[in-house]
This record gives C-alpha cells, sequence and structure tokens, in this order.
C-alpha cells in the first residue's frame, strides 16, 4: 500500500470541503491578484499570499496545465514554485516564488495558460471535541507572456470581432478573439439581450472563436451592437462596444 502523503491529506479535505455547503465559511488566505502573468524574459516571480483568518493555517501550492483534479504529485506543469508548503500565522503573508524551468517548449507567438493552486487547511486542535475541518482550494490563471508580444494588454480586447448569426429561429453571436492573448468575458449584452455566458465560454485563447446564445432574443433587426465587458491583467472591468457584422 502506498504511503499516505501530505499532499493527499489536504487534497482529501479539499473533496470533503466540496461536498458539503457551509454558508458562512470562506478562505482566509487571499492571492493577492486575480491572475498571475509571466513575462518570457523573467528568471522568477513572485506572487503575494496573506492570511486574513484568525489562526496560523499551513498552505500548499502547485501550478497544473487545466486539470482542476491535478495534484502537487502528478502535475506536469513546467514549473518550480518555492517554498511548495508553508504555515502561515495569523494575519502574516507568505511570498511564492515562481521559475518557469524550460522543461517544456512553450509557443513564442501567443501566450500558454497555467493555473496556480493554493490550498489552506485549518490547524489541528487537541480539545476532545469533534469539529469539521474544511479545507479551501483557490485557484486562478498563470499566463505566460512571451515578449515579443507587444499589444497594449489594455487594447487586447477592442480587437475582439463579433457576428450574429440566426440559427434555428434564434439568434447567436458568433465571437473571435485574434490576438494573441487569451480574453476573459464577464459579460456580453447584444440590446437587452445577454449572452448566456458561463465557465467553458467566458474565455477565449488566442484565436478563438465560439458561440454564445442570446437569452430571449426573438428578433435581431434591431442589433446593431453589442456591449461586453473584460477583465484585464489587473483584474479591472473594461466595458466596450462595437458594431455588429450582420
Amino acid at each position: 500500500m502506498k504511503p499516505f502523503t501530505f499532499s493527499q491529506y489536504l487534497l482529501s479535505g479539499l473533496i470533503l470541503a466540496g461536498s458539503l455547503f457551509v454558508s458562512q465559511a470562506q478562505a482566509a488566505i487571499v492571492i493577492n491578484g486575480t491572475r498571475v502573468i509571466y513575462p518570457s524574459d523573467q528568471k522568477e516571480i513572485s506572487v503575494k499570499l496573506d492570511n486574513n483568518g484568525e489562526a496560523p493555517l499551513l498552505v500548499q501550492s502547485w501550478i497544473d496545465e487545466g486539470d482542476a483534479h491535478s495534484t502537487p504529485d502528478n502535475s506536469r506543469a513546467p514549473f518550480v514554485l518555492t517554498p511548495p508548503i508553508a504555515r502561515i500565522d495569523k494575519h502574516e503573508g507568505q511570498t511564492l516564488r515562481v521559475r518557469f524551468t524550460g522543461q517544456k517548449s512553450l509557443p513564442q507567438d501567443k501566450e500558454s495558460i497555467f493555473w496556480l493552486n493554493v490550498l489552506e487547511v485549518p490547524p489541528s486542535t487537541d480539545d476532545g471535541q469533534n469539529k469539521l475541518k474544511i479545507a479551501f482550494r483557490s485557484r486562478i490563471k498563470l499566463f505566460y507572456r512571451p515578449t515579443e508580444l507587444k499589444l497594449d494588454t489594455l487594447q487586447i480586447a477592442q480587437q475582439m470581432q463579433w457576428r450574429l448569426i440566426r440559427n434555428a429561429g434564434s439568434w447567436i453571436l458568433d465571437g473571435t478573439n485574434p490576438t494573441p492573448y487569451y480574453l476573459n468575458l464577464s459579460a456580453v449584452k447584444v440590446g437587452s439581450s445577454s449572452a448566456e455566458m458561463d465557465l467553458t465560454n467566458s474565455m477565449f485563447a488566442p484565436g478563438e472563436h465560439k458561440t454564445l446564445p442570446l437569452k430571449g432574443a426573438t428578433d435581431g433587426s434591431g442589433f446593431k451592437q453589442v456591449e461586453f465587458s473584460a477583465i484585464n491583467d489587473y483584474g479591472g472591468i473594461q466595458t466596450i462596444t462595437q458594431p455588429l457584422t450582420p
């Protein structure tokens, strides 16, 4: 039988947390920023964690290639993250250092995406009482960005291209991201109709196009423009209005 590793212990706690609904529970470890940008010319970058809770916490961190079920033991992302395990006292912080290993060749004409995972577990108590301990995992995007890409990141969303398509009696939007950057949308609206957005269609990869159904849209004759909101490098929301291509 394989030994029960520390990472397995943490992830077993995460599975328990995912199976329960606790309305008052919330993560104490906060990642500074909503995403991480790794410029290809940097030897390493730093990510700051803060413990906003009232107790010390054990934290395990790792990077994966897009599999939400990955563990620190099976992830093959070409990054080294230190420290992989750390104790963070209450109201204290910890800096994670991320270094690209170069063990995998990444495209230099477009961004590549990975995911930073931060898993926290509350400390054990020996007061003799049975208590439910919940592990929280935060997972945010990490973008590897080649230095050859020169487009101002605040202009990425303005490059989006939209077409309105009639399909089986309903209207859908066809969106294309012609840039070499990943583009994350938070809302899309045409007239009084909103696009049906979820985690599977809110991010456009470089060069990708997707179709977005419009809720309640029956007559597209008055649809002249699209209004959409995109999330920039700093976590801010850009709202942009563009003409629609019939």
